[in-house]
């Protein structure tokens, strides 16, 4: 082994009960989805970017209820292991959980065979690659229906869903936003009520065809009719640089009744 030292992530994408393993050419062993961090990512970002470029598949890294956490520990971190990793040194890897909502894998050419598995019995892989995937696959469900509202509102989004967007909100809803307040000043960055929800949005998707929204993280507080939700999320659009978002939502009798967006 040289003596490189890189950071890493790896993540065990979860999906109705079994963990995405991918068989890696080079080292020809059945390992996570993973790669190096790059410079000025934290270790949540690299790992919801390397598991988008490897497979298509957009995380969900959501702290599981239930368990002793530092303040400010990230989403979705399951732990932390160091490995050789051949020529490349020893890896300092941040090993995360991640569920995803399909398991169609659209590989990048990075490994060749992959697998959703329920366990690595005959599979040819390293020992903490073992122990990780049991810890993936025994870590609680997350989604309460707070969550659930948001990820129904990335997928109505993502969608072009107008109908079933507009159905999330509350009749007199109040929606904040940047974007908004660049394009039309005269509203001061705020539109109130349904219909003035439904041409923002429809002139927005109209103008943006290739507009999407990759769930980064979602942290709630409440029940499921009425908390407080923050969706984070990167907002892309070709030919424009990705943009970190944060999304705060009031939800009262189970419908967003305001909505404010943030710009990182």
């Amino acid at each position: 082994m040289s003596d490189r030292r890189a950071f890493s992530v790896a993540i065990f994408a979860r999906h109705r009960g079994r963990v995405l393993l991918i068989q890696h050419k080079r080292l020809a062993t059945w390992l996570p989805v993973g790669g190096e961090i790059e410079a000025g990512e934290t270790p949540l970002e690299a790992a919801a970017r390397e598991l988008r470029e490897e497979t298509g598949l957009d995380g969900r890294f959501v702290a599981a209820p239930g368990t002793t956490r530092v303040t400010g520990t990230p989403a979705g971190l399951l732990a932390y292991e160091e490995h050789p990793a051949g020529s490349k040194g020893l890896h300092l890897n941040f090993c995360f959980v991640a569920d995803v909502d399909s398991d169609r894998v659209v590989g990048d050419d990075s490994f060749g065979e992959h697998r959703w598995v329920e366990s690595t019995a005959g599979l040819d892989c390293p020992p903490n690659v073992r122990e990780l995937v049991a810890l993936a696959l025994a870590a609680p469900a997350t989604d309460g229906p707070l969550v659930a509202l948001a990820r129904a509102w990335l997928a109505a989004f993502n969608e072009r869903a107008l109908d079933r967007l507009l159905a999330l909100y509350a009749d007199d809803a109040r929606h904040f936003s940047p974007k908004l307040l660049a394009r039309r000043p005269e509203t001061e960055g705020l539109v109130i009520g349904q219909a003035a929800l439904r041409d923002w949005w429809a002139d927005c998707f109209e103008r943006l065809p290739g507009l999407h929204y990759a769930e980064r993280s979602i942290t709630t507080a409440g029940d499921g009719l009425a908390g407080h939700v923050v969706i984070e999320y990167e907002r892309t659009v070709p030919g424009e640089p990705a943009l970190a978002v944060a999304e705060a939502y009031t939800v009262r009798d189970g419908r967003i009744a305001e909505s404010r967006v943030f710009h990182g």
